[in-house]
């Protein structure tokens, strides 16, 4: 099952029109993603995971003060790396915001660089059970 995390759009989430600005999508996202470390009790997993891609598509907008649900679910999962998919959804209109996915790099820093390692399994297992359970797994 998808991880679910619910915000409210504050003002300061909004751009001139009174909509969520495009960027601040990502940030939602993110939030959820460090929700969903805290619920595991590892709420620092998120600051050793530097992100290398990201991609998202926009479908409906949302209001300051609109409910939001985010949904995370794991896509990929690989030695030194995770990507997990995400939807937005606008919870006052019903209807799907955004969705997409961030790929994630584990590392760790090292003599003042940041060096690519193994992802701890605690994260992949805590992942693999976001994992919609009617797909095929790879």
């Amino acid at each position: 099952m998808p991880f679910i995390s619910k915000y409210v759009a504050y003002l300061s989430d909004t751009d001139a029109v009174g909509i969520v600005h495009f960027a601040n999508y990502l940030r939602i996202v993110e939030r959820a993603e460090e929700d969903f470390y805290r619920s595991l009790g590892l709420p620092n997993a998120y600051e050793s995971m530097p992100r290398i891609e990201a991609f998202i598509k926009y479908e409906s907008p949302i209001h300051r003060g609109d409910s939001i649900r985010v949904e995370l679910e794991l896509e990929e999962a690989r030695t030194r790396a995770i990507r997990y998919r995400f939807k937005v959804f606008n919870e006052t209109s019903g209807k799907e915001a955004a969705h997409g996915y961030i790929a994630a790099a584990c590392v760790e820093l090292s003599n003042a660089e940041l060096r690519a390692v193994k992802c701890p399994q605690e994260i992949i297992n805590a992942w693999s059970n976001t994992r919609n359970q009617s797909e095929p797994h790879p």
